[in-house]
């Protein structure tokens, strides 16, 4: 099958028995996740769920297919969350036997926002009757604006243009928290879909989302964008208010996906302005200017080789008994250094 939208897989009603593994990928994770929730809640409350690592594939290949064709014990749906890190060919062979079995009875449904769309993964996927990829990208702020607006009448919540606005920014375009943060409205103000509520600046405000978005949005630039003299105090308050360092590494890797989209089209003759300027950029609006001065700086042999390090130190994290702290503020220092330098 060839890729699909996100919202075509939102609109969903059901399942496709017919399609035994389901990949989302791509730079906005908000999305990914989102829709990744959707498709779990549609396996249905009592469904089974077991949850897989592409590590764990990468070291039993038979183990997904066998999980897949594997009937429950304790409910008559069961379902697969498989968490797939870098750049997903460590579970290349896994996929393939699943989708080359005799029996599946299992979906999987998969998340992975390092995976791109050239990896070796997305071009199995495309090449088989059994599997769909779909690959998120940012939307812009008036796409957004939109979404905030039907996620409101979900909950029965009537959201004028400027209050969706106002929504939007408030968490950073990120559109789980967004409806996390209308949820909240909804039983604030005893919304249902017959209970119709109109929220108001004054509610948006009350419940405003406590978020960190703009801490970690704030490491990534400073560090890419070589400011070295701000990066220690920037470190410092994203851990004085609870920002994991996983969190910013994942969120550092993301951008860099990102960069590395956008410079192959500025490698290909186009100013970065204009590239992050366009639609299809994926470049949340309150990011183009430190987005446009990170593509002067990192040219593609630089993005690669970063890449490369943060999967590095992304397994020093996770691994017990590493210097993963030591080695991230490391990292995190190089960087800055080597975009002072590029700048």
């Amino acid at each position: 099958m060839k890729t699909v939208k996100p919202a075509e897989l939102e609109r969903q009603t059901r399942l496709d028995p017919a399609v035994r593994l389901t990949l989302l990928t791509g730079p906005d994770e908000a999305t990914m996740n989102a829709v990744a929730v959707r498709l779990v809640a549609l396996a249905g409350k009592e469904a089974e769920r077991l949850d897989l690592s592409s590590s764990q594939l990468g070291q039993d290949p038979s183990l997904l297919a066998a999980e897949a064709a594997s009937m429950s014990l304790f409910a008559s749906e069961r379902l697969i969350r498989l968490e797939i890190s870098g750049s997903g060919d460590d579970c290349v062979e896994a996929v393939a036997a699943l989708l080359a079995a005799d029996t599946a009875v299992n979906p999987v449904i998969a998340t992975g926002a390092t995976v791109t769309a050239k990896s070796k993964l997305v071009k199995l996927i495309e090449g088989s009757d059994h599997a769909v990829a779909a690959i998120c990208y940012q939307p812009d702020r008036r796409a957004l604006v939109g979404i905030a607006i039907s996620a409101a009448e979900e909950q029965g919540l009537r959201l004028a243009n400027a209050e969706a606005q106002l929504l939007v920014d408030l968490v950073s375009g990120d559109q789980a928290l967004m409806r996390r943060e209308l949820e909240k409205i909804a039983l604030y103000l005893d919304a249902a879909r017959d209970r119709q509520r109109q929220v108001t600046a004054a509610d948006i405000a009350a419940l405003g989302a406590a978020t960190h978005e703009e801490d970690v949005s704030e490491c990534i630039n400073v560090a890419l964008g070589g400011k070295v003299r701000e990066l220690p105090d920037m470190l410092a308050k994203a851990a004085a208010v609870g920002v994991a360092e996983i969190r910013i590494l994942r969120a550092l890797a993301i951008r860099t996906m990102q960069l590395a989209r956008l410079r192959a089209e500025v490698d290909a003759g186009a100013h970065p302005a204009t590239v992050v300027a366009a639609r299809s950029s994926g470049v949340f609006w309150k990011e183009r200017d430190a987005v446009t001065a990170q593509l002067h700086i990192w040219d593609s042999l630089r993005v690669a080789r970063l890449m490369s390090r943060l999967l590095d130190c992304e397994r020093a994290l996770k691994a017990s008994g590493t210097a993963g702290a030591v080695l991230f503020r490391k990292l995190m220092t190089d960087i800055a250094y080597q975009a002072a330098r590029a700048r």
